[in-house]
């Protein structure tokens, strides 16, 4: 539990230097996380393992599609989600933690199976980024 903490610390410690914003607050059910300009706001009663993994989805939102702008189209939304949840699945491989919920419904495929090649060239940038705020060594077989 302490390592998560730590994770978590972490990457809060990288939204601020990289000029985000933290804020935990009460959020519909349905809704565990979201990114508005430089915010990223999580639900207040996730516990640790959510917060992680929910933090890792919404920091990737942060990091790669936040210049996409409000009025992007449907099929950019889905294809920027498959992008988080492929982030969440390559970061929480590196730390060597278990997926829970939705993101891991991706079963035995790899992360990056089947999306356009400029969905998987970001995907492999944000989860570089975010593996560097956690300090993990970068494996040279990762690079995109």
């Amino acid at each position: 539990m302490t390592a998560i903490l730590d994770h978590i610390q972490s990457l809060e410690s990288y939204v601020e230097r990289s000029g985000g914003r933290l804020l935990r607050t009460s959020l519909p059910e349905w809704v565990q996380g979201r990114v508005f300009s430089d915010l990223i706001t999580l639900r207040a009663d996730l516990n640790p393992e959510q917060q992680l993994l929910t933090l890792v989805h919404e920091l990737v939102h942060w990091l790669a599609h936040r210049d996409a702008g409000a009025h992007t189209h449907c099929a950019h939304c889905t294809i920027f989600e498959y992008e988080a949840e492929a982030v969440e699945a390559l970061v929480m491989a590196r730390l060597g933690l278990p997926r829970t919920g939705h993101s891991a419904q991706l079963g035995d495929e790899g992360p990056t199976d089947g999306l356009l090649s400029a969905s998987v060239t970001r995907v492999m940038w944000a989860s570089r980024r975010i593996c560097d705020a956690l300090g993990l060594e970068q494996n040279a077989t990762s690079e995109p």
